[in-house]
């Protein structure tokens, strides 16, 4: 298994690797390579190689794991939510043997119902916890904590500069009938706060055209797509 985690501009400002000092793996552009010199495992991605779908696709086609985990360079709060009678705690699990051993407990439970990705929930607001529904199969993932069975099947689409994950899972479910959305864990993220990444070259026309060509392209799956500040929440219609 490889756990990626792709990093562009933020050499110093990175706290994935604090989750994961050992079992996962950086890919950053040759030239800021020695800039990410704390980081015990690092992968220089060729110059050629432009923007997160490209840099994505790059990593799959390079490795011979056939299980790939992507994650953010700048997670925040991961673990999951306690709930009691009156309140809800965030439990924070700073343990990479723990990660490392759900995220193959995911590959398997993906294997075993016939898809090819998975992911967790990416908000750790109590809000978002149902404990009815641990794991869902008509939902969204994003890549901030995604795992692709990488046989050759699923490429992202690189005509999509961003919400490229949007875009690979509604490819999948089209296929199978659903994904697997674990969402009994949190593993939450920056974003848009953190400088560097794909906040150096994303901008609101260039959601708001990958919006529209998700519409396009999977017509009545997309119920709504919200702008808030910089982004876009988008709700989908499974």
């Amino acid at each position: 298994m490889l756990i990626a985690i792709p990093s562009k501009n933020r050499a110093g400002q990175t706290t994935t690797n604090k989750i994961l000092p050992n079992i996962g793996t950086f890919f950053v552009p040759e030239s800021e390579v020695h800039q990410y010199h704390y980081i015990k495992n690092v992968i220089a991605v060729p110059s050629s190689v432009q923007g997160i779908t490209q840099t994505r696709n790059w990593i799959l086609k390079n490795t011979n794991e056939k299980w790939v985990v992507f994650l953010d360079d700048d997670a925040k709060n991961v673990g999951y939510t306690e709930l009691g009678r009156t309140q809800a705690k965030k439990i924070d699990i700073r343990d990479e043997g723990f990660w490392g051993e759900e995220f193959l407990k995911a590959f398997d439970l993906c294997e075993q119902m016939n898809f090819k990705m998975w992911g967790l929930k990416t908000e750790a607001a109590p809000r978002s916890v149902y404990p009815y529904k641990p794991i869902l199969t008509k939902t969204y993932l994003t890549a901030s904590c995604m795992g692709m069975v990488n046989d050759g099947e699923f490429l992202f689409d690189e005509s999509f500069k961003v919400k490229e994950d949007y875009e690979i899972c509604l490819r999948h479910i089209v296929k199978y009938g659903g994904i697997l959305g674990i969402r009994y864990l949190h593993w939450e993220n920056e974003h848009w706060k953190t400088e560097g990444g794909c906040k150096d070259y994303r901008t609101v026309d260039m959601e708001r055209d990958a919006i529209k060509k998700l519409n396009k392209l999977y017509p009545g799956m997309i119920r709504s797509a919200k702008r808030k500040a910089n982004t876009f929440t988008i709700q989908l219609n499974l």
